[in-house]
């Protein structure tokens, strides 16, 4: 048992840990708060920062309050066209809008937009409403399956940003249109009313 000990790590004040994870032994520190004793061993039952109390000789794992976001029913968000199919595009989630202290989102990073929500009226062709690479600004329409579904029907919502399919030059909007001034290429997309004026 002593052999044993020797190699697990004993955790270190600032760790980050998640229930479960080893911290020490009996003989090292007393359980604190988030922290269960089971064998001699110490185990964390919270996902949090570790906490030593070196006077007290105390362990206790502090639950985290800066955890990552989860974009919730109504946010809007900032996401990456990755793939277009004929019915849905897949878009990688950038970052929920509003919220300057992400670092991460928690949940799965790909999110989807069926045909249905992408603007008020039929939609012939999802390639001329997105192309990858597209950057779009979305709200979040339901968010507890897999991927999240997203809208783009209001006029606010859709793409923000966009390179010319030819020469990968940003695009600039003329109307409903958008116009590449390098090669001349003119191409459509469901475009937000936001198009080229937020910062991505």
């Amino acid at each position: 048992m002593e052999v044993e000990n020797r190699k697990k790590e004993s955790a270190k004040n600032g760790d980050f840990v998640l229930p479960g994870d080893y911290l020490g032994i009996i003989e090292e520190f007393l359980p604190g708060e988030g922290v269960i004793e089971e064998n001699g061993e110490l185990y964390a039952i919270r996902a949090g920062k570790v906490k030593i109390n070196q006077e007290k000789m105390e362990i206790s794992v502090v639950p985290v309050t800066d955890t990552p976001p989860i974009p919730k029913v109504g946010q809007v968000v900032i996401a990456k066209v990755i793939e277009v199919k004929p019915q849905a595009v897949i878009v990688q989630l950038l970052k929920i809008e509003g919220r300057e202290d992400y670092r991460e989102i928690a949940t799965s990073k790909l999110a989807g937009i069926h045909i249905s929500q992408v603007k008020e009226g039929f939609v012939e062709d999802m390639s001329r409403e997105f192309k990858i690479g597209d950057i779009v600004r979305a709200r979040v329409l339901t968010d507890e399956k897999s991927p999240i579904q997203l809208t783009t029907r209001a006029p606010d919502l859709g793409v923000v940003f966009a390179l010319c399919s030819n020469c990968k030059t940003p695009l600039v909007r003329r109307g409903n249109q958008l116009v590449c001034p390098k090669c001349g290429r003119i191409e459509t997309r469901k475009l937000s009313t936001f198009y080229r004026k937020i910062k991505v």
